[in-house]
């Protein structure tokens, strides 16, 4: 692999859209269910609300759904305005992370001790042990699975363990 190499590393932009469109859609339909609603509500037969209580959960739950299409806006703002790129340089990994990658570490690889691979819930992960901290490269926001097999196999040739 010739280094460096600067790897886009952001969330799809069909995630992000579909996630605002479909919280959008949502949160749209429950406003109009709040806002003309005249009956009760009854959840899994076990809670039951009167109009006043149903209103209020429809209102309740509209304004969540119109959290996340914010979320999804700031994702999109994020991404245009400050893309983040995973950088394989010839002495060490500059990867984002944390809440919302707000911040790159510099990883050496003479540093890392291991690297190792999960699935959760068909999300893959790569975890890159340096001492005693554990950093997560997530494959989704990589370009591709190929970038992805050659991060890790790039990666796996470097640990010290």
């Amino acid at each position: 692999m010739e280094l460096p190499r600067l790897i886009p590393y952001n969330p799809k932009w069909g995630v992000m859209l579909m996630c605002g469109a479909f919280f959008g859609v949502a949160s749209g339909f429950m406003g109009y269910k709040a806002a003309h609603n005249t009956a009760g509500l009854t959840i899994n037969r076990i809670i039951t609300l009167g109009p006043t209580g149903a209103t209020a959960f429809y209102w309740v739950i509209s304004a969540l759904g119109a959290g996340f299409v914010l979320a999804a806006i700031v994702a999109i703002a994020r991404r245009i305005a400050r893309p983040k790129v995973l950088e394989l340089g010839t002495e060490a990994l500059l990867l984002p992370h944390g809440i919302l990658q707000r911040q790159t570490s510099r990883i050496a690889y003479a540093d890392i001790v291991n690297v190792s691979e999960v699935q959760v819930s068909g999300q893959t992960f790569l975890y890159v042990t340096v001492g005693g901290l554990r950093y997560t490269i997530t494959a989704s926001l990589l370009p591709d699975k190929e970038t992805y097999s050659d991060i890790r196999a790039f990666l796996d040739s470097q640990a010290q363990g």
